[in-house]
């Protein structure tokens, strides 16, 4: 009788223990990031772009990029869902899809609003704690604060 209650008990310990657990596979890089600046390093210029409200939010294997405010861009596709790989130093963002329609595969030109180089996109991780992430790829660096 004792040898069952206790593995009731191991199997009631590991089912509390396993289940609906908070998945912080990322790190400081899972949580939702709100992009502040962007620099263009081919001609040093600054910019501010809080105003856009342009959001990464990143859990698990997915990130997705979302923009509040886009009234500068005739862009009908105000969100996109996509993967990425993290490892060390480094940060490729890749197989984007328009979030409206998950069959239809992102451009360059519906990625660009959200300051993407391209559908696949590499980054160095130039600073990155539970506050701040900073980007940067040969064409800009992107500064991010966590919301």
């Amino acid at each position: 009788m004792k040898k069952t209650i206790y593995h009731i008990l191991a199997v009631c310990a590991l089912t509390f223990t396993s289940s609906c657990g908070d998945f912080d596979i990322n790190g400081d890089l899972d949580g939702m990031w709100h992009l502040r600046t962007v620099e263009n390093l081919t001609e040093n210029d600054i910019t501010s772009v809080k105003e856009q409200c342009v959001y990464y939010s990143i859990q698990q294997n997915l990130i997705t990029i979302k923009r509040l405010n886009d009234n500068s861009s005739p862009n009908q596709y105000k969100q996109h869902v996509g993967r990425f790989v993290h490892t060390g130093d480094s940060l490729i963002l890749h197989s984007f899809r328009i979030f409206q329609n998950e069959g239809i595969v992102a451009t360059p030109e519906s990625l660009a609003p959200f300051y993407l180089d391209g559908t696949t996109s590499r980054y160095a991780v130039k600073k990155l704690d539970a506050d701040e992430m900073v980007l940067s790829s040969d064409k800009r660096m992107l500064t991010f604060k966590k919301f």
